[in-house]
């Protein structure tokens, strides 16, 4: 059956009795953010939107939890990749990253069916799928001089090959403003101009699909008085195929940009978004062979 606005169910996102406190809906949404009127609303926006279907949605979640989302930046966990390329200056999670309490709170939710359905109504995309991996997810953050080159992401998942089909990000940058740079700017594929930007402000999420024209990222450098850096979590959403899924090979992160840099710099992209999974495989490898030296 196909998810429609009319066939959102209300109840679907209210707290349910004996709900493990960690999965309460109430304390991570802003009161009436995930209703039919407001899944109807956003899906206007989203369905005609210019370059490409995105809708920005302020106060979706309760600032008071997304506070303590912000808290886990400061957090001294060692799973974090390192960017430092022509096209990129950042650092984020790697995949199957051990997150802190906040964070790992959100993606819980944002993963659940509840949130999936509302979603698809906003979108008209039927069969999301979550990566609870948070392959290109998890938390990002741009240190002061950082930039993301304009770019399309990733059209296939690595380990499932499931078409990528949505980017949900929100950003948590309290007092932020347009002055200190990290705007999102959404580009118009053929004339290559920036069409808008969406500044990275405390509480805004911003939700749009992916296509092979879906050009996005934040080239101007972050200047941000204090040293202080753009943070933000994202993940992607799914479906086996689809309409707007792309044929043929599999690949990675397309800088716009990426013709200057010829093959070697093509391929330090690659290696930047392989090598998180080739870490992983290697430390398993260690723990293996010293379990083994022990017997």
């Amino acid at each position: 059956m196909r998810l429609t606005i009319e066939s959102l169910d209300e109840a679907a996102f209210e707290t349910r009795a004996g709900l493990a406190p960690s999965l309460e809906i109430d304390s991570v949404f802003s009161k009436g953010a995930l209703t039919r009127a407001r899944a109807a609303e956003l899906h206007q926006k989203f369905s005609t939107a210019k370059p490409f279907h995105y809708v920005v949605i302020d106060e979706l979640f309760n600032p008071d939890f997304l506070s303590k989302v912000l808290d886990d930046f400061s957090v001294g966990f060692g799973d974090w990749v390192h960017y430092n390329t022509p096209n990129e200056v950042k650092r984020g999670t790697r995949p199957n990253a051990k997150l802190g309490a906040g964070s790992q709170r959100y993606f819980d939710v944002i993963h659940r069916g509840q949130f999936l359905q509302f979603l698809s109504a906003v979108t008209g995309i039927d069969g999301l799928l979550p990566d609870p991996t948070l392959f290109g997810g998890g938390l990002h953050e741009i240190p002061s001089g950082g930039r993301f080159s304009v770019h399309t992401d990733f059209n296939r998942h690595p380990v499932t090959a499931l078409d990528n089909r949505l980017v949900f990000i929100t950003y948590l940058n309290k007092n932020w403003k347009s002055a200190y740079g990290g705007a999102l700017e959404l580009w118009d594929a053929a004339s290559k101009e920036c069409v808008t930007e969406v500044v990275p402000l405390f509480g805004r999420s911003i939700l749009f699909a992916h296509t092979a024209s879906s050009l996005h990222g934040h080239p101007k450098p972050v200047d941000a008085p204090d040293g202080r850096s753009r943070k933000s979590v994202a993940a992607y959403f799914y479906t086996n195929g689809g309409p707007g899924t792309e044929a043929g090979e599999t690949h990675t992160t397309r800088f716009m940009s990426s013709p200057q840099f010829g093959r070697w710099g093509k391929l330090v992209v690659t290696a930047n978004y392989v090598s998180p999974m080739l870490m992983d495989g290697a430390r398993m490898a260690v723990r293996m062979g010293s379990k083994m030296l022990r017997r």
